[in-house]
């Protein structure tokens, strides 16, 4: 008996201590903290500091006198799919260019099927297009001409997030949308940190085609679907003009035409624009770059 009294009387010592005043907690394995022989009472409280405030580009410059560089980055629609010519928008542009700069130049690196990762990673063993396009403008740069890149990415971000992406909900959108956005800062920061000009086009509402109303173009997309693409469309094209303000770069809309639901500019796979739809676009691309072309 008298045994066991004494173990209790240790035992409730040993309970009843006090930590030591220079006792320093050991943060856990993941939390970095410094060491210090201070008490935690002592330590200042650390403030959380402001986010940082995006770099901002100046606005877009006039390009030099003399011929200019363009170079066309993007999906199907840069590539020319529809245009039984094979000119696209590219080679009708670089007519109208010529015409008042002599002598100037572009280089086509649009893909078919080509969405904003694949421009900026490449896809199926093709480099990508932003580090080639990167490439050009050094070169041009070197040669004393003005450079120019058109930008024109995202319908197929759209056309596969919904027809890959399962029973799509607002917090899949709210993630793709983020992706989308980080996306085009890396396209125009590289772009606009290589010392070209940059203009990108704000998408169509791809869900207003006739091949979308149709259900003949990727036929897992729903009617409902197709409705919250018609609001996705805005999302990116909000970020677009927002990315376009803080990088210095010009837009395109595509948004508030009907090249894509007129039958008079679309080729007959009720998708993609005819030669009609492209001299629209090469139109409305020279529109804006004319803003630079002094």
């Amino acid at each position: 008996m008298k045994h066991t009294l004494i173990i209790l009387s240790i035992l409730l010592v040993a309970c009843t201590q006090e930590i030591p005043s220079d006792f320093t907690p050991i943060p856990p394995a993941d939390f970095s903290a410094p060491t210090s022989t201070e008490s935690p009472a002592s330590n200042p409280i650390t403030q959380a500091t402001a986010t940082p405030e995006p770099i901002k580009f100046p606005p877009a410059a006039p390009l030099p006198p003399g011929p200019i560089s363009m170079i066309a980055i993007g999906d199907s629609l840069t590539e020319g799919d529809g245009d039984e010519s094979g000119r696209g928008y590219p080679g009708r542009l670089l007519a109208l260019v010529n015409e008042i700069r002599v002598g100037s130049t572009i280089t086509n690196f649009g893909r078919s099927g080509w969405n904003s990762n694949a421009l900026i990673d490449g896809d199926q063993g093709l480099l990508g297009q932003l580090p080639r396009a990167v490439d050009e403008v050094a070169i041009a740069k070197s040669q004393g001409q003005g450079v120019v890149v058109l930008v024109w990415i995202g319908s197929n971000d759209l056309w596969y997030l919904y027809e890959f992406g399962g029973d799509v909900g607002d917090e899949q959108e709210t993630q793709e949308l983020a992706h989308f956005s980080e996306n085009i800062d890396t396209i125009l920061s590289e772009l606009r940190n290589a010392g070209a000009e940059v203009i990108i086009a704000l998408l169509d509402d791809q869900s207003k085609r006739p091949i979308a109303l149709a259900g003949q173009a990727f036929v897992e997309i729903t009617p409902d679907e197709l409705n919250r693409m018609a609001i996705q469309v805005v999302r990116y094209n909000e970020v677009i003009t927002q990315k376009a303000d803080q990088y210095g770069a010009l837009t395109v809309d595509f948004y508030n035409t009907d090249i894509f639901t007129n039958s008079a500019t679309l080729y007959d796979d009720d998708n993609h624009p005819n030669a009609n739809g492209y001299d629209v676009i090469a139109q409305k691309w020279f529109e804006v770059l004319l803003t630079i072309l002094p």
